[in-house]
């Protein structure tokens, strides 16, 4: 879409935002446009590093510097990000920084501005994905297949520029948070390192789950592999 319509300039939420909350900030953003109300934006910055004043407050304010074309504002909003006084407000601070660079980058190239978000954010040009595998047999894997997983997955990603920021092997399971080029179809990428790992005995499922959402946690992570292991029996059967 971006390459057909020729925009030259997008944005991506790089921290791992809940999707709930960027649903949050984006209702309140409309509303906050639509109101369409004057505010002093020396004021907004005061109350914004004000100790005294309630997160709901604090929020409104985020909202309103965000939605100027100043840099003031935006200096304000990096400067509170960097270091909140709420930690609560950590995500809405995120969120309120990407909306003002854009509104300001907008303003001062006249050029339209693309923003892209997702539950795990980016990093640069490139999207973060979470992806799980699992051994086929859902038996422990040997030395030697921890060896390929990881050398296959670091040598095939790193021809496409593709980041690994963590790959954690366990028993019979892996799970790799990785940064994807927003132009590389992620999906095909990982189906060719898994056909070149399982050159070497067929070991790894060729199911997956990849996701852009958020990450599972141990509990998550079990609960998953109970429920596709039950589905293998009952296919089997």
């Amino acid at each position: 879409m971006i390459e057909e319509q020729g925009i030259e300039s997008f944005h991506l939420l790089e921290d791992l935002v809940p999707i709930e909350e960027q649903m949050e900030f984006f209702r309140e953003s409309d509303k906050q446009r639509r109101l369409d109300d004057t505010f002093d934006t020396d004021e907004e910055i005061v109350i914004l590093f004000s100790s005294n004043q309630p997160l709901t407050r604090k929020k409104k304010s985020l909202l309103k510097l965000s939605s100027i074309p100043d840099v003031k504002a935006y200096r304000a909003i990096e400067t509170y990000h960097s270091s909140p006084l709420e930690p609560e407000l950590l995500n809405w601070s995120s969120m309120a920084l990407v909306g003002s660079r854009i509104i300001l980058s907008s303003n001062l190239s006249g050029q339209q501005q693309v923003y892209i978000s997702s539950g795990l954010g980016g990093q640069g040009k490139k999207l973060r994905f979470f992806g799980l595998f699992n051994s086929a047999t859902f038996e422990p894997f040997t030395e030697l297949q921890r060896e390929i997983i990881e050398r296959e997955f670091k040598f095939q990603f790193s021809q496409q520029d593709i980041g690994i920021e963590s790959l954690d092997i366990r028993e019979n399971y892996f799970a790799i948070l990785m940064l994807f080029p927003i132009e590389i179809d992620a999906r095909i990428s990982i189906n060719l390192v898994l056909e070149e790992i399982n050159k070497f005995g067929g070991f790894l499922d060729t199911k997956f789950l990849f996701t852009n959402v958020r990450i599972l946690n141990d509990i998550e992570v079990g609960q998953f592999l109970e429920k596709k292991k039950n589905m293998d029996s009952r296919s089997a059967d």
